[in-house]
């Protein structure tokens, strides 16, 4: 295959007196005129390449199709207002509706689709007043983490002119006739390394040149930096992280603007939320401070020290995931071998009751006051459409409400976990999703999918465009590596910094054990992952290549020695260690996967995506590595670099991530040999 000529520099610097070539460098600018024709040249061969596949159209046609159903989120009460989002079915964005009462009637109260023609503008609520009568929106042109805060008065539905802009990560934390929220000084050039983030408070009907400074860490300026009042307690919380793994947890009065902040909660070691107050002066916050799988605690804010701190729910085998107070008792939902469990407590920890899960699956649960006596249970799973279910909190009562009416026989779909053993013999969870009536006979194409990072646990979810693959014949499956929260702080820690190749075995040996149990082999193996799951792929193709016959790695961090310059990278140095320092330089670098790319070597046929507003995991990670794979691998396989274009961390919109997919899908069937007909 012949590639577009790509620059090579004669850049070398030296770590720790390993010596590094970095020829692609040139490409981190994806704002020049050389690098903007480099990505076209790109794309117009990897468009040549997977038109050349008769089963493009036809699976974007079938995703249309699956996912052309109306959906609808869990209300939220919100004072007289129930609140709620629907799609009708290939709606770019979802639309909010509301309606007085459950059975009132239904008024649309905001379509996000007009923010931009081709609905890739996003917008999500960011806070609210305390009487609900003003909604702050975070709205990202392309879906970006750049974004700018909207109010909107919701008796009107009309925008006011408050319209704070150039902001990253913010939330809106309301306080009397305003709220307090999150900046970074200055212009932020998107790919600009964040640095500095202050808390600032804005008096609606005021200029943003006027907000009020409430907060800043200079001699610390590698920190997030985020406000949270929480309800039934007058104090203003900050909580401040170093990125994935820990933070630190400050407060003051509210009414008290020159009173020093105090500390709570000491960083970076551990997590602790602030989560709510029954008791004025008192705050329920949950901890991992000597709990790996996280309890909950009750302090005296007049004697905040450690020793002062009582346990309200202890830590048990299985992490604690989520905690929401409700009719003066906690909803309480566990991770157990990924699967959620929830029980009923009142106020001081005592076991009331458990609520059943209609199926095994993932579960949330929806309240935005806690002296509301009802909610909303979201259920979702693997192989059933996802559900809403009405409690009664008082009665203890569950009453079906919703269910999403998805055009596809899902009788026939099978979900089945399965434990094997990793290289170092730690078992892994696994789920294996397939159709009723699939036969091992060695032959079955795959698609292997993983994460196993940043304490995130893959639960359950429900996925039209997983029926696509499954129609095929294909079995899917999803492993649960560790580095993620499935099993709480210990499995992440097990998957981190020095142990991060632990990950990759888990990776490795979920495939061995695929073609050991007899379901398929390395010629119909797939692998596909996105962001850290990005990196596992870029990694897993270095260190086993033999073992994959196509592979989609998808917004990947994949330059591990310089992740950390751009935009929140340094939050993950947490994560992955920090590559200017010696011990973490010398693990990061025997799995970075640009850096391990073997010359000549037959690599996994390779689709490599990126979006080009991605400020979160710039572009360059991925144009560097396809730019240095196309040089280097063997050319029996491809190795193409598909960039979407108004996209960020994802695709934008409904449009561009079914057309994401359909490729994706269409590329992965071609090389597994895969006929273009069911």
């Amino acid at each position: 295959m012949k590639y577009p000529h790509t620059r090579k520099d004669n850049i070398v610097e030296e770590h720790f007196g390993v010596k590094i070539s970095d020829p692609y460098r040139w490409l981190e600018d994806d704002n020049s005129p050389e690098t903007i024709e480099w990505i076209k040249e790109q794309q117009r061969l990897t468009e040549q390449v997977l038109n050349e596949n008769p089963d493009r159209a036809g699976f974007l046609a079938r995703l249309q199709e699956l996912a052309d159903y109306p959906k609808q989120s869990c209300p939220i009460r919100r004072g007289d207002w129930y609140y709620y989002a629907k799609n009708d079915g290939l709606q770019n964005q979802w639309v909010t509706y509301r309606r007085k009462g459950l059975q009132g009637e239904e008024e649309l109260f905001f379509d996000p689709n007009i923010l931009s023609e081709d609905g890739t503008t996003t917008a999500h609520i960011a806070g609210n007043s305390k009487d609900f009568r003003y909604f702050t929106y975070r709205v990202s042109k392309s879906g970006s983490d750049a974004c700018d805060l909207w109010t909107m008065d919701t008796e009107t539905k009309t925008w006011l002119e408050d319209k704070l802009t150039d902001l990253r990560h913010s939330g809106a934390a309301w306080y009397k006739d305003g709220f307090f929220y999150s900046r970074y000084d200055g212009r932020q050039d998107y790919q600009q390394q964040n640095k500095n983030q202050k808390i600032y408070y804005h008096q609606l009907g005021q200029p943003m040149e006027n907000d009020k400074l409430i907060y800043e860490d200079p001699e610390n300026p590698l920190r997030y930096n985020h406000p949270y009042i929480i309800e039934g307690c007058r104090m203003l919380f900050i909580v401040s992280s170093q990125g994935s793994s820990g933070n630190s947890i400050l407060y003051r009065p509210l009414e008290d603007e020159s009173a020093e902040f105090q500390c709570l909660f000491e960083g970076f070691d551990y997590h602790g939320y602030p989560l709510d107050s029954f008791d004025d002066g008192y705050v329920y916050f949950s901890t991992n401070k000597h709990a790996k799988n996280f309890r909950l605690m009750k302090v005296d804010l007049a004697h905040p020290e450690e020793e002062n701190w009582v346990e309200i729910i202890p830590e048990r085998d299985y992490p604690l995931e989520d905690i929401t107070p409700a009719d003066g008792k906690l909803i309480a939902i566990y991770i157990k071998d990924v699967q959620s469990k929830i029980e009923v407590m009142d106020k001081d920890g005592k076991f009331l009751y458990g609520i059943e899960l209609p199926y095994q699956g993932n579960a949330y649960f929806a309240l935005a006051k806690k002296d509301y006596k009802e909610g909303f249970f979201g259920f979702s799973s693997y192989t059933r459409p996802d559900e809403i279910f009405h409690y009664n909190i008082a009665e203890n009562r569950l009453s079906f409400y919703h269910r999403d009416p998805v055009k596809a026989d899902v009788q026939d779909l099978v979900s089945e976990q399965v434990f094997y053993k990793s290289k170092d013999g730690t078992a892994i969870p696994m789920t294996l999703l397939y159709k009723k009536g699939i036969r091992k006979d060695g032959n079955l194409p795959v698609l292997l999918n993983g994460y196993g990072g940043f304490l995130i646990a893959r639960m359950p979810y429900f996925s039209t465009s997983n029926i696509a693959l499954l129609e095929k014949g294909f079995v899917m499956a999803i492993a649960n590596l560790r580095g993620g929260g499935e099993y709480g702080e210990k499995w992440h820690e097990a998957g981190k910094l020095l142990n991060k190749q632990n990950v990759f075995d888990d990776f490795i040996s979920a495939a061995e054990y695929l073609i050991k149990e007899g379901y398929t082999n390395p010629g119909k193996l797939a692998i596909m992952g996105g962001s850290n799951g990005g990196l596992l792929v870029g990694a897993c193709i270095n260190q086993r290549p033999e073992l994959f016959r196509a592979a989609v790695c998808m917004m990947g961090v994949l330059d591990m020695l310089r992740f950390h310059k751009f935009t929140c990278g340094w939050g993950w140095m947490v994560e992955y260690g920090n590559p200017e320092e010696e011990i973490h330089f010398n693990n990061i670098l025997k799995y970075s996967p640009l850096h391990n790319i073997k010359e000549g070597v037959r690599y996994p046929a390779n689709l490599i995506t990126t979006a080009d507003h991605d400020d979160r995991v710039v572009p360059a990670h991925s144009f560097k590595f396809a730019a240095a794979m196309q040089d280097k691998v063997n050319q029996d396989n491809p190795v193409l670099l598909y960039t979407e274009f108004q996209s960020s961390h994802g695709p934008s919109n409904l449009n561009k991530s079914l057309k994401l997919f359909a490729d994706s899908y269409a590329f992965i069937c071609k090389y597994l040999g895969v006929p273009a007909s069911n």
